[in-house]
């Protein structure tokens, strides 16, 4: 018994390249930063969980001193000199660090956590889960 043979069919499937369907930033909304009024209300929806002061420090200093997440996650306690109220970024993506000023508020909110942190760490910030962090921030 002979095999029958082979033929060649060309694919019925069509390749396409899929356009992104979200508009621009600039068509969404008028301006791409919070204000303090709208980071207050983050920080207090935020500070309604089992961490809550751990969160809305997070937020509260990210904003203030223009943190990345990478940044904000190697936030180490050396970093922050509680006697003159100063704290040295280590900027990423060829960024320049620097040195900003702390004010009050959230001096008091980063010496509170620094008070609650159990077991004490060099970093700023620890979780159980970092990937909590790095969820919550993105």
């Amino acid at each position: 018994m002979a095999k029958p043979r082979l033929k060649l069919v060309a694919p019925t499937t069509k390749k396409r390249t899929v356009t992104p369907t979200r508009l621009p930033n600039a068509n969404l909304r008028t301006r791409e930063y919070l204000t303090d009024v709208e980071v207050q209300r983050l920080m207090n929806a935020a500070g309604g969980n089992r961490w809550g002061h751990r969160d809305a420090t997070m937020i509260l200093v990210a904003y203030r001193h223009g943190l990345r997440v990478s940044e904000l996650i190697d936030l180490r306690w050396d970093q922050i000199d509680f006697s003159h109220g100063n704290l040295a970024v280590r900027r990423v993506k060829q960024g320049s660090p620097s040195t900003h000023p702390i004010r009050g508020d959230e001096l008091r909110a980063l010496r509170k956590l620094q008070r609650e942190q159990d077991p004490k760490s060099p970093f700023v910030l620890v979780a159980e889960n970092m990937k909590g962090i790095i969820k919550l921030l993105n």
